[in-house]
């Protein structure tokens, strides 16, 4: 048996780890765990903040704190869920200057990965940034969300014309035309239910057809598979 401690972005992300690759990974022997980043305390409700990749150091210091807590326990490896989209570039984001400039996303994102993995500087983690955000998994296949959306089969239609021919995980980075921005523009209750919907509409596309559109995110899961 081996264990497998994923830090997420935020809700879409554990929940997609919960519903989809939990189940999957437990046929391999592999058990997962997820928890969302920790981004400082809700004094309201007086408990952890949780959820956004608001200052690299918080997503790095959450990693090292689970290594940590769990004391060399063996067969036990982790690993990140996070979006490239609006990842920090303060001084201590290891996103630098060179590697927001590389024009390839699955060039940049090696080196981002690359450069994270040096910094947490652990044989068991091994980092993964989404390209470019959550929701390229649900541009694999927008029908889906007709399930979720029965009456905006126009919106769905009008936001398969604006990705036709594009890969998913190459839709870009820009506030304006991200991916979450892209379907929110054609149904714009999205935007209050995507920590909802996202994760139902991804786990409906099913794991096999997201690993053979996303090459990025089939060389993680395929990592994984081996650790």
């Amino acid at each position: 048996m081996k264990n497998l401690q994923i830090v997420v972005e935020g809700s879409s992300e554990e929940a997609f780890v919960n519903d989809v690759l939990v189940k999957h990974f437990a046929s391999l022997n592999i058990f997962i765990s997820a928890r969302k980043i920790k981004t400082g305390w809700d004094r309201l409700n007086n408990k952890p903040a949780k959820g956004g990749l608001l200052k690299y150091s918080l997503f790095k210091k959450d990693v090292l704190r689970w290594i940590e807590s769990d004391n060399g326990r063996p067969n036990t490896f982790y690993s990140s869920f996070i979006d490239l989209y609006a990842f920090p570039t303060d001084s201590e984001s290891p996103y630098t200057r060179e590697i927001q400039n590389i024009i390839n996303p699955y060039l940049k994102i090696s080196a981002l990965e690359s450069a994270i993995g040096l910094d947490i500087n652990h044989l068991t983690f091994i980092p993964y940034v989404q390209l470019h955000e959550f929701e390229a998994l649900i541009l694999v296949e927008p029908d889906r969300l007709l399930t979720m959306y029965p009456g905006d089969k126009k919106g769905i239609q009008e936001l398969k014309r604006n990705i036709h021919g594009i890969n998913p995980e190459e839709i870009n980075e820009l506030p304006q035309s991200s991916p979450s921005k892209r379907i929110i523009m054609y149904l714009p209750n999205y935007k209050v239910q995507k920590a909802q919907v996202g994760p139902l509409v991804a786990e409906d596309i099913g794991l096999n057809l997201l690993r053979e559109k996303c090459p990025h995110f089939n060389e993680w899961i395929t990592k994984l598979e081996n650790i």
